[in-house]
């Protein structure tokens, strides 16, 4: 099997229906988190789940990742989904300072399970043309089955593609209790649709994994403002995996279009105001399109671009995201 990562193949280079809950909250302060308990003690711990491929149930593939539990017994577990060019690690990149938006959350009283979706990472697939959009879905609402034998309540959340694949998930299969939808909408800007038609789609048709925006350099540019630290942009760049040509072909069309109108759970909308792909003036259309959701809950954050959870505003917003879960009765925590 190939696990496909930059540095091995560098060649293969609101409601809106009843009453709208929609509500802005917009970051003051761009510092890094305070923690809400002892995060030195929240260590990930390796996590495998077996699923049937959606297009061969005979098949069995094997999910990737890692879990954070929280200092008690939680009854509510996040399972967050990465980008392209992403994995699990995004979810974990650098606990230390404050880079992790996993222990954050575990450290708001929740377990948290950040996987590497198939074809990335340790989530190892031959022909990544069979990782389309559907089927990572489809795996997804596998995986929250799974977690429904431990946990009563799951939300799911993912970032960019992530998220995609999360509203797919919620609106086809109605298993979850929340969706955290991260730096993503049904309006991308005219540079990014410029760039996926004339760069990633040729290259994906040429190839069953491809490097997404093209060059490293031109990924950073396209992810980070000058507000992010450059180690950090330099060490993201340098642990960028390949893209599965199936997902680049498959969610050009953004099925989310269609399947965001039957979402019955309440949805927290993040987005940075720097983002270049998904710009953050399309929130309020974003949120519309939730339309039998209970709530839409609109974040911006500041002084970021589309990678913004590795920005410096980034930990305050994954402060923000574990808030609007304790404050939710469908996603309670195990923290008073």
């Amino acid at each position: 099997m190939r696990s496909r990562t930059m540095k091995q193949h560098r060649s293969s280079v609101v409601g809106v229906v009843g009453v709208v809950a929609a509500t802005l909250l917009a970051a003051a302060s761009a510092g890094l988190p305070v923690a809400r308990a002892d995060s030195g003690a929240l260590e990930p711990a390796p996590v495998t789940f077996s699923v049937t491929d959606p297009h061969a149930r005979s098949v069995e593939r094997e999910i990737h990742g890692f879990r954070v539990d929280p200092p008690c017994a939680a009854t509510s577990v996040v399972l967050l989904q990465h980008g392209l060019s992403y994995g699990a690690e995004a979810w974990d990149f650098s606990p230390e300072e404050g880079y992790s938006y996993a222990r954050t959350l575990a450290a708001a009283g929740y377990t948290v399970v950040a996987i590497d979706r198939l074809g990335y990472g340790a989530s190892t697939l031959d022909d990544g043309y069979r990782a389309t959009v559907d089927v990572h879905a489809d795996i997804a609402h596998q995986i929250v089955q799974q977690l429904r034998g431990e946990f009563d309540h799951v939300a799911i959340g993912g970032h960019s593609a992530g998220a995609e694949v999360s509203e797919l998930e919620a609106g086809l299969f109605d298993d979850v209790d929340a969706l955290i939808a991260m730096g993503y909408h049904q309006f991308p800007s005219t540079r990014f649709l410029a760039d996926f038609a004339t760069g990633d789609i040729p290259r994906a048709l040429l190839s069953d994994y491809e490097y997404f925006l093209g060059t490293p350099s031109h990924r950073a540019a396209m992810f980070y403002t000058a507000a992010a630290e450059p180690w950090v942009v330099a060490a993201d760049t340098a642990a960028a995996n390949l893209t599965p040509s199936g997902e680049i072909l498959t969610i050009t069309l953004q099925p989310s279009r269609v399947l965001a109108p039957f979402v019955r759970v309440p949805v927290l909308l993040q987005l940075a105001d720097g983002d270049r792909l998904f710009p953050s003036a399309f929130a309020h259309l974003a949120a519309a399109s939730f339309i039998q959701s209970p709530s839409v809950t609109l974040d911006l954050v500041p002084q970021a671009g589309h990678t913004y959870m590795l920005h410096r505003s980034g930990p305050a917003a994954g402060e923000r995201i574990a808030d609007w879960l304790r404050g939710r009765p469908e996603t309670p925590s195990c923290l008073p």
